[in-house]
């Protein structure tokens, strides 16, 4: 595994928070690991910035001043920028409506505040290593093979017919769990796999659906994540 220290060098986050306290509290975190850290208020300000350069990632709140949906709002400009663009809401708003709506945009994260500083940057630094991992397409000594899934826990990569599958961490983590439990793992479970604090049945389902829709993507023949009704989920290939 590559050293997170040098995963941190000359990649840019920008932190997207209308409470002043807390966007310079996140920030020095984060510009303490090497980061450089473009902070911003609100939605037009960062918008100006992301028109002239995008960072590497984007934390964002999904209240802004008098935008209750201004965080959303942002992660459609940047998807429609780039629609591999990586994007935390960090929030307080924690409804199940709004966790399935963040996702559905294409964040590749979902956090409630309060979260802690370490928790948030071993997130960043998870992300940017599949990414990384993914780009590269190499496994580490530690790859597991499951019929034509092939998972290294310690790189984070994903393969499936020996093509990479570009999951989320959140993403990664629920497909590692069914993997390592075959007679099938429950919701609550799966629950506990994401580290999201309180997710709710359908934020799982949401993200089923997008593990299923990734892999579609590669064989549209997929189908070997099983739905275990009023259980959880399995997977038999």
């Amino acid at each position: 595994m590559s050293d997170p220290a040098s995963q941190s060098r000359q990649k840019t986050i920008a932190i997207v928070e209308d409470d002043a306290n807390q966007r310079q509290h996140y920030a020095e975190a984060l510009r303490s690991r090497g980061y450089e850290v473009l902070e911003y208020a609100d939605r037009k300000s960062a918008i100006s910035g992301f028109q002239q350069t995008l960072p590497d990632l984007a934390i964002l709140d999904i209240m802004l001043g008098d935008e209750v949906g201004g965080g959303f709002e942002l992660c459609r400009f940047l998807k429609d920028r780039d629609a591999q663009f990586p994007i935390i809401f960090l929030t307080s708003r924690g409804d199940e409506l709004d966790k399935i709506y963040g996702l559905q945009l294409g964040a590749w994260d979902y956090q409630t505040k309060p979260v802690s500083l370490e928790f948030l940057i071993t997130r960043i630094q998870s992300l940017f290593q599949i990414k990384a991992n993914t780009a590269s397409g190499r496994p580490s000594n530690n790859t597991r093979h499951i019929g034509d899934i092939s998972i290294d826990e310690a790189s984070m990569l994903v393969q499936w017919k020996k093509t990479p599958v570009n999951l989320t961490p959140t993403e990664f983590d629920i497909l590692r769990a069914i993997l390592n439990t075959p007679d099938g793992v429950s919701i609550e479970d799966l629950v506990n796999a994401t580290r999201q604090g309180v997710v709710e049945d359908n934020t799982i389902n949401t993200h089923i659906l997008h593990i299923r829709k990734k892999f579609k993507q590669i064989d549209a023949g997929f189908s070997c994540i099983k739905t275990r009704y009023g259980f959880g989920y399995s997977w038999v290939c």
